[in-house]
């Protein structure tokens, strides 16, 4: 039995820790990294990106499987190519990310919106800003902006 629950076409909320709690993501270089890193493997792996934040020692995604791979191969393939890039562009060798990641299923629009909320007030709730418009890693962003940045990832 797959140590995640495999359900076709849910939204699963997804968090993943770098290693040792290191804030690798307190580089926008790593920021970009990471989102160009999504956006390719949504396409490659078919899946819908619903929100996100980029924190500097983790992230938090809500991701929806459209196509033959599942979440575990999905997040294997995210963190994967994100780990190797990173190491090659830093010249870092070792792990990057955690192994695993936390992952919960959303059942319905109600717990949707209120995990969609949690993840844009991260940065606040953590003291890393007061106002959410203030942190530029966010799905928060496109949502209340329509920042063109995001356009590609967050399409559905």
């Amino acid at each position: 039995m797959p140590k995640h629950p495999i359900e076709q076409n849910m939204l699963y909320f997804i968090t993943s820790v770098t290693e040792n709690r290191k804030q690798i993501f307190s580089n926008n270089l790593a920021c970009e990294l990471f989102l160009n890193i999504l956006t390719y493997n949504k396409f490659y792996c078919d899946y819908n990106i619903y929100a996100f934040i980029i924190m500097p020692d983790h992230f938090h995604i809500i991701i929806q499987p459209t196509g033959e791979m599942n979440i575990s191969e999905i997040m294997k393939k995210i963190k994967g190519n994100f780990s190797r890039f990173y190491n090659k562009i830093f010249n870092n060798q070792g792990k990057v990310l955690q192994k695993g990641y936390y992952d919960k299923i959303i059942r319905d629009e109600k717990h949707l919106i209120e995990i969609i909320e949690y993840i844009h007030n991260n940065p606040i709730n953590k003291g890393i800003v007061e106002n959410v418009d203030d942190y530029i890693y966010s799905s928060y962003h496109y949502y209340n902006n329509k920042n063109r940045h995001y356009e590609l990832l967050m399409r559905r």
